[in-house]
């Protein structure tokens, strides 16, 4: 029997003496994998994540799965389809759209059955395809990422079992060791025998917990073989699962305060606390099947897990990759210092970066392809301005994440505020409209679209910043030069062309009225 008071004791105690650390891996992980970062009107939602229907895209509002699937029965037989159209696509904003957009069931399975559904019944072609799209991207999403960054997860809470400075960054070794596509099928092969056995109902619950320990497993030996993997985690909970279960009815209390907290307490305590017990109860699992001999226990061997608590961080190098080579585009460090050769390509890099989710998003709203910006090229300076704003102005801070992201929204709302202004004093055209959103200040910027720049700016700073310049380190200074030269080239003769003669038009701009400067500005 698991003694559930004294594991949640040693997982409450491993949470504490790194609870920042803690709560930034949880954090991003729900934000990567799409989760509810603040939940209002939400339901209360027991599942399992491991289920292939949940593909982190939450049916908000619109369409329910059984509503798509009378309507595509209905089509087939000829009948009238039912319209629900007093739901659908009733919330604004980037989460929102996305949502709507790409799927309004919540699944790849039902997102795909609503462009069928699309295509032969409502004659709308074009959107189908949209939603295939977004359904399959999803899916490789869901495969690639969300599911790998599980086991990134459960590393860094297996680290922090034993060490006491555990960084977050633990949470990319999946992608560092080079091990992504090993994981990423073992866990796809997980959830898909998971589902087989979901349809025989109770068959389901219960390899619910027996495959619990793969993704710990994977975490500490990404090497092993998935049938191996699968087949030792089955092992390890043969008798265990009704105590899992209980376990997990002892946090109920716990999500029931995040319930009414609008999901704060989990970020903050619930979340890192329950996945810091996790990794106590898998280290005791895993012991115990060595001592009992299970087939390919002997594999689970990173001796470095065990032992008494020891003030530092695991040695992840020296012990994980002493046979892999350190991947150079992982090496995010995001303290290096500038120049401005690297600054101005990273302004350029991300200005397309940013066109290019301007576009998509406007694609996945409307449906419609159309060119966003100011300006007659494939970017957005604005979106390269900010970063390099942040990057120059905000060097000082960048240790320390969360002030980080409080003050890119400010700078990047500052920029995008004062954007906003000249563009409708000058050309008298709105390229942004936040109207109807919550929290905006005379609809040209807005809370929604502050925490997104962000969310964004950190990032683009931690991540998308150091990648761009790794790769620019592998470029001769003259090519660097060169390449530099011709994009401020482009962007500056766009900006001229632009100055009398922007980029207008359905989908772009809308026309603002004649009004006094005192409006414009307040």
């Amino acid at each position: 029997m698991l003694r559930r008071v004294e594991f949640k004791k040693k997982g409450r105690d491993a949470f504490y003496r790194n609870w920042k650390s803690c709560i930034i891996v949880c954090f991003l992980y729900l934000v990567l994998v799409g989760g509810s970062v603040i939940a209002i009107n939400r339901e209360f939602d027991y599942d399992y994540r491991d289920n292939i229907h949940n593909l982190n895209i939450n049916n908000i509002e619109g369409d329910t799965n059984s509503d798509i699937v009378n309507e595509f029965i209905n089509g087939l037989t000829g009948n009238k389809p039912k319209k629900y159209d007093f739901l659908s696509n009733t919330t604004r904003g980037v989460i929102g759209t996305l949502v709507n957009s790409v799927s309004k069931t919540g699944s790849f399975l039902f997102g795909a059955l609503n462009a069928i559904n699309e295509a032969l019944f409502k004659d709308r072609i074009w959107p189908s395809v949209v939603i295939i799209i977004g359904a399959c991207l999803s899916l490789l999403y869901w495969i690639f990422v969300s599911k790998v960054l599980e086991v990134g997860q459960n590393r860094f809470f297996l680290e922090n079992h034993r060490f006491t400075k555990t960084k977050a960054n633990k949470i990319l070794m999946p992608y560092k060791i080079n091990k992504t596509t090993n994981i990423a099928y073992t866990m796809f092969l997980k959830n898909i025998y998971t589902i087989l056995w979901s349809l025989t109902i109770i068959g389901g619950f219960i390899k619910y917990y027996s495959y619990k320990m793969v993704p710990f497993i994977l975490a500490e030996n990404p090497n092993m073989k998935p049938k191996d993997v699968i087949n030792l985690s089955r092992e390890m909970m043969d008798g265990y699962k009704w105590e899992m279960f209980k376990l997990d009815l002892s946090f109920m209390g716990y999500h029931l305060l995040g319930f009414l907290t609008f999901n704060i307490s989990n970020i903050v305590f619930t979340t890192p606390f329950i996945n810091a017990t996790y990794a106590e109860i898998y280290i005791y699992f895993r012991d115990l099947a060595k001592t009992k001999g299970l087939t390919k226990s002997e594999l689970l061997k990173d001796d470095l897990l065990d032992g008494p608590l020891t003030i530092g961080e695991y040695p992840l190098y020296d012990k994980m990759l002493k046979d892999n080579k350190k991947h150079f585009l992982l090496n995010f460090d995001y303290m290096r210092d500038y120049s401005l050769t690297y600054l101005l390509l990273i302004c350029f890099i991300i200005s397309i970066i940013g066109f290019i989710w301007e576009t998509l998003l406007h694609l996945f709203q409307y449906g419609v392809l159309v060119k966003r910006g100011t300006l007659h090229g494939p970017w957005l300076p604005i979106y390269g301005g900010g970063c390099l704003a942040l990057l120059v102005l905000l060097k000082k801070y960048r240790k320390n994440p969360f002030v980080y992201f409080i003050l890119s929204m400010v700078v990047c709302g500052i920029i995008e505020y004062l954007t906003s202004v000249y563009l409708e004093l000058v050309h008298h055209m709105s390229w942004w409209n936040y109207k109807g959103y919550f929290l905006n200040l005379n609809s040209r910027i807005c809370l929604e679209g502050l925490i997104i720049f962000g969310i964004g700016g950190v990032i683009a700073t931690y991540i998308i910043a150091p990648v761009i310049s790794n790769l620019l380190d592998h470029l001769k200074p003259k090519t660097r030069t060169i390449i530099c030269i011709v994009s401020m080239s482009l962007l500056i003769f766009d900006f001229y062309i632009s100055g009398s003669n922007p980029n207008t038009g359905k989908g772009v701009t809308s026309e603002i009225d004649n009004i006094p400067l005192i409006e414009v500005i307040n």
